[in-house]
This record gives C-alpha cells, structure tokens and sequence, in this order.
C-alpha cells in the first residue's frame, strides 16, 4: 500500500495574497487613483516585470535587495540570475522605457503606471517583498527648462488622487537646493557629507533630537543652528545658496494652490523632508496619514534633472510621485466602505431551474441598464442556494417573472417584492452606493 504525501503549502512571507473581498476592495482602490490621474491628462503604461540587471544596479541599488531570474535547471552558462532581474521599483524601468522609445513619444511625456515590483527586504508591518507602487511622472525631452508648474501638478494629481479615496493627510514639501544652501551655510560643503546630512535629515522622526545632533555634530559646529533653522525654531537666512530653492518651493506651492483655485489643507512646506535618494534634485515631498502615522511616508517623490543618466545622452528631467499602494491598502481594508465590500460582483442572484427570469432580466437590462447577475448551475435546495449567495454578499436573489414585474427577496429584510424594471434598477443603484 503507497501513502500518499501531501505538499505543503502556506503563505510566503512577503508576497500577500488577497481574500474576493479583499481583492475586489483593491481593484476599486486602484481605479480611483487611477481615475485622479487620468483627470490630469496621464496615461497608462506598463513595463516589463524584467529588467537587466546593470540596468537596475546603474542607479546604485543594493544587488542583496534585486531578485535574479534564471531557470531552475539552468545549463552551463546559462546563469540568467546575473542578467535578467525583477523590477525592483518603476522608476528605472520608466527610464529605461523613455529612452528606448524616444523617437515614437511625444514631450513632455505624462505617464501613470501601476503595477508589482519586488525587492528582497526582511517582511515586517506594513512591509513586503512584492508590493504594487502607483506612479506618475512628467517628463520634459531636455531641450528647454522644465517648468515649475510641473511640480505642482505632481502635487495637485496626487493630491486628488488621496482626497478620492477619503483619506486625512498632510502633503510636506521641501526644496534640495534649499537644504543643500542651509547644509553650506553650516560648512557642509563636499558631496560625502552632505548625502551624510541629508540621510541624517531624513531620520529626524525615527530618532530622538539628541541622537539627531550627535550625528551633524560630527559633520559641522553648527549642527544646532542647522537643526533649529530645519525645524522650524529659527528662521532661514537667505543668500545666494538658500535663495534659488527657497524661491521654488513657494513658487511650487503658489502653482499648486493655482490648481484648485484655493490653498488646498494638507499641502505645506516642511524643511525637514530630505528624501535620502541622491537624484533628486528640486522639490520633494513626503506624505503622512493622520490617522495612521505609523504607516510613514505613503506618497513621496521629486523633481531630478536627468532621468536616464546612466540610460542615455539625452538629458531627460523630469518630476514624478509614488503612491505606496500596497501598504496604504492593508490599512485600508480595516476601514470603511472598503472592509465591507462583497466577495463577489454580482448585484442578484437567480436560482438554479429559473433560467427564464435570467433570461428576461438580460434581455430589459442589456440596453439600457447595468446588473451583473449570477445563475446557480447546480440542483441544490433552494434555501441552499440562498444561504451561499447570501454568505458571497450578494443583497438580492431573484425568484420569478410576471409580467413586467420581478419577485425580488432581500437578504437583509427577508422580504419578499413584486418590482418592475425601473424600481430593480434604483434599489440596486442604492445598494451599490455602499461600495463608493
């Protein structure tokens, strides 16, 4: 007699998987964001999930956090690890994409994308290993200056992006050139102590003060005027350094203010907001829940002045922003309405053996009105068949025809109504509000 052996199976830490309901809540998270971008005039791309790996190591990523590909039985040579790699965030598959194709777009170049990526980090809260990012950039073709209304239409797309799915938050933006004048007030002057400051700047709120200015001690005497001055406790002496940047940023805010005809809540200047990466080099920004601070940053970017540096000749500026989608999601999914959403599409249900009411219901409703409908295929009790539609979500079964009249039962009230057409579409048109 054999035994059989059974796999294992079980979650992968860091790779999430979502329940219908779940995944349905989702899907309608991302196409509201997707939604506020394209109201801005950005269209879609996606990208390949692979990328050569010099071309994701180019922008100085750390090779331990890069997924190689290869083939589990890979012949000899044939190591793929060292060639091909999964994306391991959109930015650079984005440079790479516009300079391949810089000859068939058209500038400036206004693309949102929304998909996967996957870096090898230790899973913790609210962090993954595949995880989706939702981004925009505008991207100038280099042969003029690249306007700072771009910015703040950055500003302004993610701004409604965040506000449609109802959510309380502070935009903070800062300048580089402005904290690159006040780290030259300080003496910071070369580019090793100044990305040294700057990674400093942007733990601020991981670490205490203290701990702060034990770090920007060892880089200039005054480190506590320069901390005071970021913080807000001392004002920003302006010169040629700090002037260029501190001009921008209220230029940035004023374009943005521009957009809704009103200086929107939640989008103000912090100076603190360093952003660790070395290629921005204008505006930045940082995002913050106030009801799940603990989340960090979940909209971030900037403003850099070569895109695909390392990629191309030409100089490709540009200004982009990120919403961090799946940690932003899983908070979400505790919250209403999205907690609350059906496992499944269907807005009826029609038992099995009353194929004719679905019938007639498809036919009134296919010009005129929309209503996803599921048919029970399988000879079950009719109290059966309810229970699982019931249990899926679904708010209302179907039972008969007559006439122009339906017999309509709700889940909720156990009641059953004689409705014709247009009294079936506005109940399930009110029911479907619980979902907006």
């Amino acid at each position: 007699m054999t035994t059989k052996t059974t796999q294992k199976i079980g979650p992968i830490s860091g790779f999430p998987e979502y329940l219908p309901a779940q995944q349905r809540a989702f899907d309608a998270i991302v196409a509201r964001i997707r939604a506020a971008y394209e109201q801005f005039g950005y269209t879609a791309l996606e990208t390949s999930v692979v990328e050569r790996t010099d071309t994701l190591l180019a922008k100085g990523i750390d090779a331990k956090e890069v997924y190689g590909l290869r083939r589990l039985a890979a012949g000899e040579g044939e190591d793929g690890a060292k060639e091909l790699a999964l994306r391991f965030d959109l930015t650079v598959p984005t440079a790479r994409y516009v300079a391949q194709n810089y000859g068939q777009l058209v500038f400036p170049f206004r693309r949102h994308q929304i998909q996967p990526v996957w870096r090898g980090e230790r899973p913790q809260a609210g962090r993954y290993r595949q995880f989706h990012q939702c981004d925009i950039d505008y991207i100038a073709d280099g042969a003029g200056a690249l306007p700072l209304a771009a910015d703040a239409e950055i500003l302004a797309c993610a701004y409604t992006a965040l506000k449609g799915l109802g959510l309380k938050f502070t935009m903070r933006v800062n300048n580089r050139k402005l904290l690159n004048g006040l780290f030259a007030q300080a003496g910071i002057a070369t580019p090793e102590a100044r990305y040294a400051a700057l990674k400093i700047i942007d733990d601020l709120e991981k670490q205490p003060r203290e701990v702060s200015l034990e770090k920007l001690a060892a880089l200039t005497p005054k480190a506590v005027n320069l901390l005071d001055v970021l913080t807000g406790k001392a004002e920003v002496v302006e010169d040629g350094y700090t002037e260029e940047g501190w001009k921008e940023l209220q230029a940035v805010l004023n374009h943005t203010y521009e957009n809704f005809g009103f200086p929107p809540k939640g989008i103000e200047a912090d100076y603190t907001i360093a952003r660790g990466l070395d290629y921005y080099t204008g505006t930045v920004v940082e995002t913050v829940l106030h009801d799940a601070p603990e989340l960090g940053s979940i909209c971030s970017g900037g403003r850099y002045e070569n895109l695909a540096e390392n990629l191309s000749e030409r100089a490709l500026p540009g200004v982009g922003i990120s919403i961090g989608l799946s940690r932003l999601a899983t908070w979400l999914m505790t919250q209403e309405p999205w907690k609350s959403y059906a496992a499944t599409s269907a807005h009826v249900y029609v038992p099995y053996g009353h194929r004719a009411v679905t019938r007639a219901l498809r036919h009134e409703l296919k010009n005129n009105q929309h209503l996803n409908i599921e048919e029970g295929l399988e000879d079950k009790p009719l109290g059966k068949q309810l229970q699982i539609a019931e249990k899926r979500g679904i708010m209302f079964a179907v039972l008969d025809v007559q006439g122009q009249h339906y017999k309509v039962r709700s889940f909720k009230t156990r009641e059953d109504m004689f409705l014709d057409l247009d009294a079936i579409a506005e109940m399930f048109c009110a029911a479907e509000q619980r979902e907006d």
